[in-house]
């Protein structure tokens, strides 16, 4: 990850820049959340981001997925009737 991206959140522990902050934002978030975003490090996101809310892109989230589209307003994701 480049230096550029990242920030210190402890002795032997780094995050992305901006998501330490209030209101949060990673730099490689891109769009406006509610409409349209994207990450601009996708294929090389941290394990954090790859870990985070795994289903969310078919519309099924997670408690942590819910709690992150509360704080920005977004109503949670309900899984799709079968």
């Amino acid at each position: 990850m480049p230096e550029a991206l990242v920030e210190s959140a402890g002795v032997q522990l780094v995050c992305m820049r901006g998501t330490a902050a209030a209101p949060a934002r990673c730099v490689a978030l891109r769009g406006a959340i509610g409409q349209s975003v994207s990450c601009a490090i996708y294929e090389f996101r941290p394990s954090a981001c790859r870990e985070f809310a795994p289903l969310a892109a078919v519309g099924r989230g997670d408690e942590a997925c819910n709690d992150a589209r509360r704080r920005h307003g977004l109503a949670p994701l309900v899984p799709a009737a079968a």
